[in-house]
């Protein structure tokens, strides 16, 4: 959404997830570098959309983990 928000209600996401749903957990290692990565790869989002984002990657997750049973 392009609309302005108070700082209270955005929050900075991941652009590429932490953790990518498709893939799953790989390492620390990877997990510490996609997390401390650079400003590129984040983004600000409002409340919602963060939500809306988030639920999708974890819905990707679950999907991969129940089709590799």
């Amino acid at each position: 959404c392009l609309l302005a928000h108070p700082a209270k209600e955005v929050q900075v996401d991941h652009v590429a997830a932490v953790i990518d749903p498709l893939i799953g957990f790989l390492s620390w290692d990877s997990f510490i570098d996609n997390l401390f990565c650079e400003r590129e790869n984040l983004q600000v989002l409002c409340k919602p959309c963060h939500e809306i984002k988030s639920t999708a990657e974890k819905q990707i997750a679950k999907e991969r983990k129940a089709n590799a049973k």
